[in-house]
């Protein structure tokens, strides 16, 4: 859903202003319009949809409420329905105002071109008690076509302990589901995953201390793999994260002792507090000019490695402000 090319830079710089100046800021309109100015200064459309939204008191009316889901769920319909703003608009301010507030909100999964183009029938469902025969929609409602299977499909818990049952090696996720649960496999035995292209997000903590997890394949189709996801899987030793990941959260692969080889596609822009520490076997990393944030903390107890990385790039900077082993190379070239 999320079309802003700068999302994770904003959202970690707005965390950053908040965690600097304190709460009050995001009660006082002007003090934050103002603060916004030095901190994403070279984001000037998304500063003017900001001051846009805080002119009709978007943030005060979020936090009045008790309940985030409701506070949330009203923002979206008053910047709807009130601003005759754009999704995209809408679904970007809610995940950096969110982000800044540290509440837990994932944005809605984007819509799979290639899920539309099956019949309704090939895409597996939770059990309904409607018969398969009955149509989609009455005779009577306007002709549309079908809508894809782009609403969140939950792979929760309880299945999840089924599919990796005290003698199962191997879990597989069957096709159709969207999003795995938080803490989904946490502490699981099984040694492997089969995962459907259907997947958009992995939720947090969802492969946590998986102790026997040796390998794993993430479909081309994921957009999202929560905080923690896969920390303190000592025996995963090889992870390609697929394009259209754009941020690693924090904790993703804290204390995957074992991991060895890590694929990170140019998507990424950002990596979170801690979440690479303890990789004790990783020796080196490729990371693309399209990273752009680097929390201190990331790389943290990861003796042997040597981060490669372009000439002048946000990386190269990095690594050496934080004395960081690296490879400088030229624009271009990889090898």
């Amino acid at each position: 859903m999320l079309q802003f090319e700068n999302t994770n830079q904003i959202k970690h710089a707005l965390l950053k202003m908040v965690k600097e100046h304190g709460d009050t800021v995001l009660d006082d309109d002007k003090r934050f319009i103002s603060l916004m100015n030095d901190y994403i200064p070279e984001y000037e459309k998304e500063r003017r949809l900001f001051k846009h939204v805080l002119g009709n008191n978007v943030l005060s009316m979020m936090r009045r409420e008790d309940n985030q889901r409701i506070a949330i769920l009203k923002a979206r319909e008053f910047m709807n329905g009130e601003l005759f703003l754009a999704d995209t608009a809408v679904e970007f301010v809610l995940t950096c105002f969110t982000f800044m507030m540290e509440w837990n909100y994932v944005a809605p999964a984007p819509q799979a071109a290639s899920d539309a183009a099956q019949p309704a029938s090939s895409i597996p469902q939770p059990l309904s008690s409607t018969p398969a025969s009955a149509p989609a929609a009455p005779p009577s409602a306007p002709a549309k076509p079908a809508a894809p299977a782009t609403s969140e499909v939950l792979y929760t818990k309880n299945d999840a302990k089924r599919a990796s049952g005290l003698f199962n090696t191997v879990a597989t996720v069957p096709m159709g589901y969207t999003t795995i649960e938080d803490f989904a496999f946490d502490s699981s035995r099984i040694k492997g995953v089969e995962l459907p292209a259907s997947l958009y997000v992995i939720g947090e903590y969802a492969f946590s201390d998986c102790k026997k997890l040796k390998s794993i394949e993430l479909p081309v189709n994921l957009k999202r793999i929560g905080k923690g996801a896969f920390s303190s899987c000592a025996k995963l030793s090889m992870v390609r994260i697929p394009a259209g990941v754009t941020e690693i959260e924090e904790n993703t692969f804290q204390f995957c002792t074992g991991l060895e080889v890590l694929d990170l596609p140019n998507t990424i822009s950002s990596i979170g507090a801690e979440a690479f520490q303890g990789c004790m076997s990783l020796k080196k990393l490729f990371l693309n000019d399209s990273v752009k944030y680097i929390d201190d903390t990331a790389f943290k107890m990861c003796p042997d490695l040597t981060i490669k990385c372009y000439e002048n790039s946000y990386v190269h900077r990095f690594c050496e402000e934080h004395g960081m082993r690296f490879e400088a190379v030229r624009k271009g070239f990889r090898g």
